[in-house]
Parts: C-alpha cells; structure tokens; sequence
C-alpha cells in the first residue's frame, strides 16, 4: 500500500489494491447531497492522522469556517489533523489581488498557479478541489474540451494526488458537466443515492481506476457519525 492513497472508507481499498495509485487525478462524482466533500475531507482528515501526508482542500464552493463547522460535527476537527490545510476562494482572491480584475481573469490558470504556490509553502501531496462546477461558474470557456484537456494537464504537472468534486448534471449520465472530465481523469468514483425504498440509500462504486482490479459493482455506503468513519457493506 506504500505507493497508493487510502480512501479509509472501510472495506472499499481492499477492493481496488489499496487505494488509488499515487499521483492520480480522482473524480468523485454524484448528485447534489450525496456527500462528495465529506468524502473527500474524509481522506485528507485520515491520511493526515494516519498516512502522515499533508493535504490541502481547495474550497471554491463555500468559505473555509462552515466547511471547517460541518466536518467537526462529523468527528472530523481540522485541529486533529496537523497536516490539513483547507484554503476558500476568498483566501485564492487575496493571494491573486496583484493579478487582473476578475471579470479578466484566466481562472483555471490563476488557480494552478496558486495551487503550486500552497504545494511548495505547505509540502502539500494530496489535493481535494471543490469543486469543478463552481471553477466553470467563475470561467467562461470558449473551448471547453480543449481547456479542460490543459487545466488537467497543468494539474497533473503539480505531482499531487488530486480529487475532483464533480456535480453530475441530472440530465445526462455523464461524470462532469462537459462530458469530458471522465476521459481526462485516471479514476472516477461515483456517490449516489437510491429512493426506491422509501429511504435515502447512498452507494459508491469505482467506476474507472486506472492500473488497479476493483469491482463494478455499487456498495451501500455507511457513514458512522459516533466515529466519523465512512463504510461500505459488501455482504
């Protein structure tokens, strides 16, 4: 496992080799309320207790004290994880104020750069980005194959292990909003949930992860608010 990243979903890196390889780019992939951003601080919260790596979560969606206020209700408290770096928007904003106004600005480039700032300051190895769609509400693409082809690229440049938030659009079975990010990716991993019971079931599969056997199939996914640990039943 030396050379993969745990998901610390238990049950679920037994099944894929030990988790993702290292230097991947990860969708994490679902529909509105299907905890994508819990899961995703769920693995930078463990592998920094446990894995000893430093991670950063890059929040583009909300600032950093409600994030910081929903995860410590979910036994998950940035103070227990000393390598866990959680920047907002407004953080990114400030650190950019000497670059073009905002109606200008090349975001997808501003944000890498500012992304390999925080690697080099903090010694970051795994990224958390949140999320895609709230990148492609703040850039007006006028190719948007061809540009998210280079920001992935960029990113991949960065040699960081990197999970991409992605809101699934509700009229289409695609993992990102351009139909293109789960060709970009190296593994997708998709959060949803089943009404047909009467209950909101949630389940994740691996729908995609590149040099590693997993299964196809979908896994009820626990969360255990006591303890703050994800789950999967596979029986």
């Amino acid at each position: 496992m030396g050379d993969r990243i745990a998901t610390h979903i238990i049950g679920l890196d037994e099944l894929m080799e030990g988790g993702i390889p290292q230097k991947y780019i990860v969708l994490l992939c679902g529909n509105a309320g299907t905890m994508k951003s819990s899961v995703g601080f769920n693995i930078l919260f463990h592998e920094s207790k446990i894995g000893k790596r430093k991670g950063m979560y890059l929040t583009l969606e909300q600032t950093r004290e409600p994030l910081l206020r929903h995860m410590a209700k979910l036994h998950m408290p940035q103070e227990e994880a000393e390598d866990l770096v959680v920047i907002d928007l407004a953080r990114v904003r400030k650190d950019l104020k000497s670059e073009a106004s905002e109606e200008e600005m090349d975001w997808p480039t501003a944000i890498i750069r500012a992304l390999k700032n925080y690697r080099d300051t903090f010694g970051c190895e795994l990224l958390v980005f949140d999320s895609l769609a709230a990148l492609y509400a703040l850039t007006n693409f006028k190719n948007p194959r061809a540009e998210l082809f280079h920001f992935f690229e960029r990113l991949r440049d960065l040699d960081l292990t990197s999970f991409l938030i992605s809101e699934m659009p509700s009229d289409r079975h695609v993992f990102g909003l351009y139909g293109v990010e789960d060709f970009l990716s190296d593994g997708i991993i998709h959060l949803k949930v089943d009404f047909s019971q009467g209950t909101a079931n949630l389940y994740i599969g691996i729908v995609k992860m590149r040099e590693t056997n997993h299964p196809r199939q979908y896994f009820p996914l626990i969360f255990e608010p006591s303890t703050g640990r994800f789950e999967i039943v596979t029986g």
